[in-house]
């Protein structure tokens, strides 16, 4: 059974010709939410390879936990194959 989460965007850091990190909060409106759970509900949902040179590609985010059991913060990290 899939969680139940929630996102929230909070900001972008732009990277340049790089690409940009992108911040959400995920929430579980069913249980608590650990690091583990977080990143492979989020990973499959904004992965993307690149296909060519200059391409978009997307195979990486972060979560860092917060004091509350239900939420965290992932980076999603957008770049382009340079």
């Amino acid at each position: 059974m899939q969680p139940e989460i929630t996102v929230t965007p909070i900001g972008n850091i732009d990277q340049g010709i790089d690409g940009k990190d992108e911040y959400v909060l995920l929430t579980r409106k069913d249980d608590d939410l650990d690091a583990d759970t977080a990143h492979n509900w989020l990973l499959p949902q904004v992965y993307r390879e690149s296909l060519r040179p200059g391409g978009y590609f997307c195979t990486s985010v972060g979560i860092s936990t917060t004091d509350q059991p239900n939420k965290v913060i992932a980076v999603i990290h957008h770049r382009y194959d340079v």
